[in-house]
């Protein structure tokens, strides 16, 4: 046979040509027809036909002697158990038959002793006889050596066990006790002690002593069973052990013959093995020398070194793809360092001549009050000014200016008021995170952001806002600021774009705290959607529904990256088209190590 490696792979250990067989022994020419598989079949069919068929005829064997003796082993116990609880029942009712002499005087005690005959030893008496009634007409007491015993006994001794509790009944009615008096007692014992000595009572004590002589019988019978069962167990394990003993000799025989047909391809094989990983060569492959399960697994150990080779391809072009997502996200933080730092410089600029006129505002509306109640002191002390001064007041509308001035004034200080809390906004939003995590408050902070968004907001669009009693959370506040500039961003683009103006465009904000550790913030609104293909690709980098020039693809992925990776938290995203689309940011209270934040990452 010739076996000739594939032209377009390097070679293995030189150019393997020609493997040549030369064993003529009958083993040879019997396995060289068959294949790896058909010959460890065959080999150690042959092995575990000669254990299976020992050990089916020691189980057979066995088992057939094993349950008549096992069979017989449980009649016995069966028929001990009932021997027993019969002799006890009777034992027991004859002592508390016994008892009510003595009791006699204490009705209380006396009425327990004999309920307690009535109650559980009567019942039992019959219900254990009438099982030995039935039990004596099965095939499985039929089976039994001795047979004649409890049927002796249940004829001899037929009806005396419900005589006497009958009469012992009738006996207890009859004697009036109650109340108890000293002749009552006397009559009571005598006629007790004269059932107690009765030829009934004595019948009854009978059976006892007759149930000693069944039950050393049945307990022989037990003991033979127990005896036949152990033996036939051994002569079992005896021949399932040579079975098995003769069927390892010959599968290691077998194994032996096998393993030569199988080692040369398999030592091919491990060489390409192990070239391949001392010179990490994926370029290698395997010569398929036979066509056998060998040569199967040559081929497969093929595939898999070119699917390595792929997928080593792939891992370079995704770590090229992840530097070139690393080096945009540099660049958009550079960009929002700059931005930053330009709007922080800009908001100190604007902070000081705003508290300049802010500060002062105070002192003005404290001279225009005094100087109003100055002119209302002069009308009150001058009624009839002089006529140069009244043609002035009308001129300039002296009542109008005074009711109108500190309208300007609040209104001014209000205006300056606003401005600083846009500048407060813009130096928190600007603000560069500090190294260490901190306690962040996230309703000033979606505050913040919808004040430094609040050019947008007023085109029509409504702010919801449901806000739960929540704890300050441990995370960075100006990435958190990040999040929601882009998630609410997000949320106007979509109501401005849609058409349907049948619902008045409305964000809804709401925050809650759950199970005390964790703080969920939701922004829904109820813009078109978003369709289910695309929110399988909303948090991946550079992925944006958005025209050209209009948005980067990296707003949501990067609030996801800050979520998840920065806070150990959640960001998730629910949306039917047509009805709205919702985050769901959840953050843990206290931020939580590595460990957690991949492991939730994974469940994620």
């Amino acid at each position: 046979m010739t076996f000739q490696t594939p032209g377009s792979v390097p070679s293995v250990s030189g150019d393997i040509a020609v493997v040549q067989s030369s064993r003529k022994g009958w083993f040879s020419k019997i396995t060289n027809s068959l294949n790896i598989g058909n010959k460890i079949k065959c080999g150690y069919g042959i092995a575990l036909g000669v254990g299976i068929i020992g050990t089916t005829i020691g189980l057979v064997l066995g088992d057939r002697y094993q349950q008549q003796a096992l069979q017989q082993q449980q009649n016995a116990f069966k028929e001990l158990n009932l021997l027993y609880r019969l002799q006890t029942s009777i034992l027991q009712t004859r002592t508390h038959q016994q008892q009510l002499i003595p009791l006699v005087g204490n009705l209380k005690l006396y009425t327990e002793e004999y309920t307690h005959i009535t109650n559980t030893h009567a019942p039992e008496i019959k219900q254990v006889w009438l099982e030995l009634q039935i039990y004596i007409k099965t095939v499985d007491y039929a089976n039994q050596k001795n047979t004649e015993n409890i049927p002796r006994l249940l004829k001899t001794y037929e009806g005396v066990t419900q005589t006497y509790i009958q009469q012992l009944e009738e006996l207890f009615q009859q004697l009036d006790l109650s109340p108890p008096t000293e002749n009552k007692i006397a009559i009571a014992q005598r006629r007790l002690l004269k059932f107690t000595n009765s030829d009934l009572a004595l019948k009854f004590d009978a059976i006892s002593d007759q149930l000693v002589t069944v039950i050393n019988t049945s307990y022989e019978e037990l003991q033979a069973a127990t005896t036949t069962f152990k033996t036939v167990a051994q002569i079992r394990i005896q021949i399932i052990v040579a079975s098995i003993l003769l069927s390892a000799v010959i599968a290691t025989l077998l194994a032996f013959l096998t393993s030569r047909t199988i080692t040369h391809p398999v030592e091919v094989l491990t060489n390409v093995a192990q070239r391949v990983t001392k010179e990490s060569n994926f370029d290698l492959q395997a010569p398929v020398i036979t066509t056998d399960e060998i040569g199967i697994l040559a081929t497969a150990f093929n595939q898999v070194l070119h699917r390595v080779k792929c997928l080593l391809e792939e891992q370079q072009a995704a770590a090229f793809r992840q530097q070139q997502m690393q080096e945009a996200q540099l660049l958009q933080s550079e960009k929002m360092s700059s931005l930053g730092r330009m709007v922080a410089g800009i908001a100190h600029e604007i902070n000081n001549p705003v508290n300049f006129i802010y500060g002062n505002l105070e002192p003005a509306i404290e001279h225009v009050d005094d100087l109003l109640a100055l002119l209302q002191t002069y009308r009150q002390e001058v009624p009839n000014p002089p006529l140069a001064v009244q043609d002035y007041a009308t001129e300039i509308d002296a009542e109008f200016v005074e009711e109108d001035l500190p309208k300007v004034l609040q209104s001014m200080k209000f205006g300056a008021d606003r401005v600083r809390q846009i500048v407060l906004s813009l130096k928190n939003f600007s603000r560069l995170d500090e190294a260490e995590a901190h306690a962040v408050n996230l309703h000033e902070c979606i505050e913040s952001t919808l004040l430094i968004l609040n050019n947008r907001i007023k085109k029509g669009i409504t702010i919801e806002r449901c806000y739960g009693d929540i704890p300050t959370i441990e995370g960075f506040s100006s990435s958190l600021y990040q999040v929601f500039m882009n998630i609410l961003n997000n949320a106007l683009d979509a109501l401005e774009e849609q058409h349907n103006t049948q619902d008045k465009p409305r964000i809804t904000i709401a925050t809650e705290l759950q199970d005390k550790n964790w703080v969920v913030v939701r922004i829904a609104d109820n813009g078109s959607g978003i369709a289910p293909e695309t929110q399988e690709k909303i948090f991946e980098m550079f992925f944006t529904t958005k025209p050209t020039g209009v948005g980067t693809g990296m707003g949501l992925s990067i609030s996801h990256q800050i979520i998840a990776e920065k806070h150990g938290g959640r960001l998730t995203c629910k949306s039917e088209v047509g009805s709205g689309t919702e985050f769901i940011i959840s953050l843990p209270v206290q931020k939580q190590d590595l460990a957690k934040n991949t492991q939730l990452q994974l469940l994620c």
